[in-house]
């Protein structure tokens, strides 16, 4: 691969800078079958106008750039804004894999490893949440108030948008919100944007505490048994139910979205992914029903860091609870529909409170 493709994004496919070489980043699985490797050891760290700061292996950046079965051109766009707005908040830049086989962590401490398909999946769906996002980017751009941030009605990623049609609509639509003022601007070329007070009150609303609410709620909570024993207690068809159909739909209910760790695809070492999702997340949901330790060390985690930490737990259960967390209020319950009716009224009765999000179902 010569120096005139590097100097080309593999994502937005727009000229930029040269990056820089990454020696020995890509780490390999943790076997003798050195022959069985799918990725390069060396990669690129991008810095782009549009998609931010990411590396990727070169293998994968000659796929990304050559190849429609990569993703189409609606999913360049996503990728592009996920990766811009992983540097405006600013965390650990991504590197991007296709399709990777489990690998040991990267060498490189401070990149986070994510399955395209994984960036994917965190795509906002809907407009009022594309214009949510579009609006924190500004607001992390503004170092002050009265800041002016410059916006190019092409910018899609800065606008969380798929189109340069939709990034133009996006703006308008925080104008139309008194989100953002737009000077006076008649350029529609170089368009200065400025938060309003609206605006960081609604920025203020989504970002408040230790994990912004618009991220997911952490649930930890033990997956049951392969079979219903006395001394294994519940299947996993029966706490897949209480997952589903009591704590997910409470913290719906709630206006916040919940998350499981073995539900989301990684290729992280798991327990990375574990402690990663955690510290991200507004608030744990710690459900003590089977008396894991994983759920114990999870929740310890979650309060060492001052996340809130509500405790739930099935009737009965309680008693075998440790000394140290059974003096602790507990959200008891039978069923999964008493579990998410409770645990719904806990949230919104504490100092957490509703979040940005519509409830799952009318009149929550």
């Amino acid at each position: 691969m010569n120096r005139r493709e590097h100097s080309i994004c593999p994502v937005c496919l727009k000229k930029g800078n040269e990056p820089d070489r990454i020696p020995s980043a890509v780490p390999w699985k943790n076997n003798s079958e050195m022959e069985d490797r799918t990725h390069c050891d060396d990669a690129w760290f991008y810095e782009c106008s549009a998609c931010g700061s990411f590396a990727i292996s070169d293998i994968d950046a000659g796929d990304a750039r050559t190849s429609d079965r990569v993703w189409a051109g609606r999913d360049r766009a996503q990728v592009s804004a996920l990766l811009r707005e992983q540097a405006i908040r600013p965390l650990p830049p991504y590197w991007v894999q296709f399709g990777m086989e489990p690998y040991g962590p990267l060498k490189w401490r401070d990149l986070a490893p994510i399955d395209v398909d994984e960036l994917l999946a965190k795509w906002p769906r809907t407009v009022p949440k594309r214009l949510d996002r579009m609006l924190c980017n500004f607001a992390r751009l503004s170092p002050t108030g009265g800041h002016r941030v410059n916006f190019d009605p092409e910018d899609t990623s800065l606008a969380f948008a798929e189109t340069g049609v939709e990034a133009g609509y996006n703006f308008r639509c925080l104008l139309a919100a008194e989100w953002v003022d737009d000077d006076g601007s008649k350029d529609l070329a170089e368009i200065h944007g400025t938060l309003t007070p609206k605006g960081w009150q609604r920025f203020e609303e989504l970002t408040q505490g230790k994990g912004a609410p618009e991220n997911d709620v952490f649930v930890a909570m033990w997956y049951g048994a392969k079979e219903n024993t006395e001394e294994c207690g519940k299947t996993e068809k029966e706490m897949s139910r209480v997952f589903e159909d009591g704590i997910k739909l409470a913290v719906e209910d709630a206006g916040y979205q919940a998350i499981r760790v073995d539900l989301v695809q990684h290729n992280e070492w798991i327990m990375d992914q574990v402690l990663g999702l955690i510290r991200l997340a507004p608030f744990v949901v710690a459900d003590f029903t089977g008396h894991r330790n994983g759920v114990y060390f999870e929740a310890g985690f979650a309060r060492g860091l001052g996340k809130p930490v509500i405790q739930t737990c099935e009737t009965g259960e309680l008693e075998k609870a440790h000394f140290d967390t059974r003096q602790l209020n507990h959200v008891l319950w039978k069923t999964p529909k008493e579990l998410r009716e409770r645990l719904c009224q806990r949230i919104i009765g504490s100092p957490i409170g509703r979040g940005p999000h519509p409830p799952a179902s009318p009149g929550s």
